[in-house]
């Protein structure tokens, strides 16, 4: 998706190509290296290909895991844009170890939880480290890149960070597949540890210099909210896209494990389908920005929209409990890819559009405000979800949700289609 050419309205594209040394140079650069593996050890999470399993062995139902991640989204909510606005603010190296803080402390209390509230605090700790996390990697990137004189609008770092994240939790899923043949309470036992490496790696990081932001809060988020709303049309659906095709996902894999066991898929199993979906989702990635380089933006904000309509509908048509024949099931897990690869694509190619046309000095913000939407809608319709799962089954509630992802391809994708220029410069 091409890059207008206005200006901001401070009269700033946000470009900064400091004079430098050598030295300076060489450890910018390797920012590169070091937030890949970071994002590789922050979804190097052993215990989620059986997280739903595990907390179900505490007697949790669907309902209950959908009201946990709802939890999870309102504090997000609450939390996302003042933690972008303080990676704005105060730095992005900063808000990434207070992140890897909070991440390795939710995981540590989650091995100890043995009941619904302990899972609360999980879940509030999880979101204080995801709010911190969010945008600022990405902000990092593009600061890196601004900072070494290299164009902020190839999105080919995006597809290489989504790579490294999803391989990392790809590599996670089979151990935690393994470890649950020992119990379901091992993956969760050995996450505890390793939960911690995401704060050593942000600590070695190397801020570029890049233009702060002015403690003027009110003005500054302001500014953002007429950058994103009335500035740009293409902006502004690309924003809602990004917000509504997280969501469909996120709903998703939170449905997944459930939908599983339901069938009677072994839990020993979860692991490797697990990997799959996350190897898709960073293979995606990794090639999204050749494929639109290929097929254009057209195609593949289109392909994004039937996706999560394949998917929801697809799974529930093949759906027959216990019952489901072996082949059906294959069917079943398979359709499922549909939105491993509407994910690879949102990530880079909507989000790499996104934060190309964002001042430099709001992208944490930015990046923290899209964020916010998905989880604000999580938190709207996800406990709905679960108890329609609980209450009613898979089938019906699954093709319900294709139905709104048709919806969603109506009135936020098609759009945004329109709204792309004829011919790309």
């Amino acid at each position: 998706m091409e890059t207008p050419s206005h200006e901001f309205p401070d009269g700033e594209k946000g470009s900064l190509k400091p004079s430098s040394s050598p030295e300076q140079v060489a450890l910018w650069r390797r920012n590169y290296k070091k937030i890949l593996c970071l994002n590789f050890f922050w979804m190097f999470l052993i215990v989620m290909p059986v997280v739903v399993p595990f907390m179900e062995s505490y007697g949790l139902g669907m309902t209950e895991i959908y009201q946990l991640q709802a939890i999870f989204a309102i504090s997000v909510v609450l939390l996302e844009v003042p933690s972008g606005y303080l990676a704005d603010l105060f730095g992005r190296k900063a808000s990434l170890v207070v992140a890897g803080f909070f991440h390795g402390s939710a995981f540590t209390v989650l091995a100890q939880s043995e009941n619904f509230w302990g899972f609360v605090i999980f879940e509030l700790l999880a979101a204080l480290g995801n709010s911190f996390y969010s945008g600022s990697d990405v902000a990092l990137l593009y600061d890196t890149r601004e900072a070494l004189g290299e164009s902020s609008e190839d999105s080919r770092i995006l597809g290489k960070k989504l790579m490294w994240s999803q391989v990392g939790e790809t590599v996670a899923a089979p151990i935690g597949g393994l470890l649950v043949l020992g119990g379901v309470l091992w993956p969760a036992q050995v996450n505890a540890w390793v939960a911690w490496i995401p704060m050593i790696v942000a600590m070695s990081l190397v801020e570029p210099p890049r233009r702060k932001l002015e403690h003027r809060h009110r003005e500054n988020l302001s500014r953002l909210l007429r950058v994103i709303f009335r500035t740009d049309p293409l902006l502004r659906w690309t924003f809602f896209s990004l917000v509504a095709y997280g969501l469909t996902t996120l709903m998703a894999v939170w449905a997944f494990q459930g939908y599983w066991r339901s069938m009677e898929v072994p839990l020993v199993w979860f692991g490797l389908i697990w990997a799959l979906y996350n190897l898709t989702v960073g293979m995606v990635g990794r090639g999204a920005t050749r494929l639109e380089g290929k097929v254009g933006p057209r195609t593949i904000l289109i392909f994004i929209g039937i996706l999560p309509v394949v998917g929801y509908g697809g799974m529930g048509l093949v759906y027959s409990g216990p019952d489901t024949s072996a082949v059906l099931m294959i069917c079943g897990i398979a359709i499922g890819l549909c939105f491993s690869i509407s994910r690879g694509l949102t990530q880079v190619v909507t989000k790499g559009a996104l934060n190309s046309r964002v001042p430099a000095e709001l992208r944490a913000t930015a990046n923290s405000l899209s964020s916010l939407g998905v989880r604000i809608g999580f938190a709207l319709f996800g406990p709905l979800l679960g108890w329609s799962f609980d209450e009613n089954g898979y089938p019906p509630s699954l093709l319900i949700s294709s139905s709104v992802c048709v919806l969603f391809a109506v009135f936020i994708q098609f759009p945004l289609v329109k709204k792309l220029p004829q011919k790309r410069e």
